[in-house]
């Protein structure tokens, strides 16, 4: 798992190196309304310590990024470190941050959601969910076996919280070096949780218990 504080701007920002000014302008208003204190979506992920440093490392990335001078020095910076391959940085093809949130702004319909609620509704999960529920650590595996029991697929999760697959995947199958900074996985899991129709907090909380674990045995 990448540390936030290893995050490049453009990572932070979740934008490719070659981004425009709109496009960075944009992606700042999505990070300011995210990690507000006033979020609804971020409310109890994070504390007022946590929540802070986010939105200063997102100001300093906008303001470095959209100031075409500091942008330069701030490539040259990455190119220099070996974090960004100058081929990329000036070639005709821009590279892109992993992906965390699909690209694709088409808008869809509530169908996936209410299908979802229906199936949540029809199935005899209520067992499983408390389960789960119960356990001091959640692992991925868990996740998956009540989605699965739902009778849910990754796909329309993705369809619902726009989180990639891959990352879902991750997720999932507790590939520790493969899941986004910690900041980000808390929402991720709110969402999914959300989904699932159940406890964020607790999914959360004992999610990332098992993940320490995890990276303890690593």
């Amino acid at each position: 798992m990448k540390k936030f504080e290893d995050l490049s701007f453009y990572e932070i920002l979740e934008i490719p190196v070659g981004a425009s000014s709109y496009e960075i302008r944009e992606a700042y208003k999505e990070a300011l309304s995210i990690y507000n204190e006033d979020s609804l979506t971020t409310y109890s992920l994070f504390t007022d310590d946590e929540r802070d440093r986010i939105r200063e490392k997102v100001e300093e990335a906008f303001l470095t990024l959209i100031d075409e001078v500091k942008r330069a020095d701030y490539d040259r910076m990455l190119v220099d470190s070996g974090k960004l391959d100058e081929q990329i940085l000036h070639g005709k093809e821009r590279g892109r941050p992993a992906q965390l949130f699909s690209d694709n702004k088409v808008n869809y319909s509530n169908a996936v959601s209410n299908m979802v609620r229906k199936k949540i509704e029809e199935g005899d999960v209520e067992d499983i969910a408390s389960e789960i529920l119960s356990q001091e650590r959640i692992s991925g595996s868990d996740l998956k076996r009540l989605r699965q029991a739902i009778g849910i697929k990754q796909q329309e999760v993705f369809e619902i919280t726009r989180i990639t697959v891959s990352v879902l995947d991750a997720i999932e199958n507790d590939q520790v070096e493969s899941l986004p900074p910690l900041i980000y996985l808390k929402n991720f899991l709110k969402q999914y949780a959300g989904v699932l129709q159940v406890d964020s907090e607790k999914i959360v909380e004992g999610y990332t218990r098992q993940m320490a674990l995890n990276q303890d045995e690593t």
